[in-house]
């Protein structure tokens, strides 16, 4: 399987995950344009995407989500109330809804992928992680190979995400924040208020501590969504690297997502 994203941070998301025969976006963040471009770059095309999951209606998630309905015929996946709340976002009133497709269960198959969807904390209408795997043989078989792991915009660590992240080949992991650094920024106290609180967003220690306490370690780990005002790769991947160090983890490969660079993870 292959993981690339195309833009993480608090500007944009979007990442593409999928198998030789079928991939599909998680968010689209970002304008349909990049998006294209993001994909042309590992040669493919917003078109043959067979479904766009959606974890939450903040635009950083949504932005590109009105053009892609206008241009291309791919469904969209997400929460039903998370689907009604884009219905009536100023910028989305008139968004094409003809191909969405409102998650009622917690596994759907798109192709070769089975998908899992997982409830996470944050102040948003009804926010979602996904797990992604293929299919070994045939839907039939329940058998799968490689699982991908997508939990960021998260206040904290529940047991219902720790458990999802188990056992994943990939991660990729909201490291939102170093506390120090927001803590002495120059945000409004109502703003970090939000973000340490359990509907906010992940910093780079609790992400570490996560992946401390999962029992089957990843071979290879994103950290995403960092805050470019409270945060750096460095920082994100010294306080990672420091938690591992503590407790003798090795053999596991880390990466940084970029709000403006590619990353192209094969496993």
């Amino acid at each position: 399987m292959e993981l690339c994203s195309i833009a993480s941070g608090s500007s944009g998301n979007c990442i593409c995950v999928g198998s030789d025969d079928c991939h599909v976006l998680i968010d689209a963040g970002i304008s349909g344009k990049r998006i294209e471009n993001g994909l042309n770059s590992i040669d493919l095309k917003t078109a043959d995407m067979q479904g766009i999951l959606i974890t939450h209606e903040h635009i950083d998630h949504i932005r590109g989500l009105k053009t892609l309905t206008k241009n291309y015929n791919v469904p969209i996946y997400s929460k039903t109330a998370t689907l009604k709340q884009i219905a009536i976002t100023q910028k989305f009133t008139d968004i094409n809804l003809k191909n969405c497709q409102a998650l009622t269960t917690n596994n759907i198959d798109i192709g070769n992928l089975a998908i899992k969807i997982f409830n996470i904390s944050h102040d948003a209408i009804d926010p979602v992680g996904y797990t992604i795997s293929k299919y070994k043989d045939n839907a039939k078989t329940k058998k799968f190979t490689e699982k991908i792991t997508l939990a960021t915009d998260l206040g904290f660590v529940s047991e219902t995400v720790q458990s999802a992240l188990e056992n994943s080949d990939i991660l990729v992991l909201e490291a939102n924040h170093d506390l120090k650094l927001l803590q002495n920024g120059q945000y409004p106290w109502s703003l970090k208020k939000r973000i340490l609180s359990t509907k906010g967003h992940l910093s780079n220690i609790d992400a570490g501590f996560a992946i401390n306490r999962l029992q089957a370690k990843p071979q290879q780990i994103i950290l995403a969504h960092l805050s470019e005002q409270n945060n750096s790769p460095d920082i994100a991947l010294n306080t990672i690297k420091q938690i591992f160090q503590e407790n003798n983890l090795t053999d596991i490969s880390l990466h940084v997502a970029s709000p403006d660079r590619m990353l192209n993870i094969k496993n």
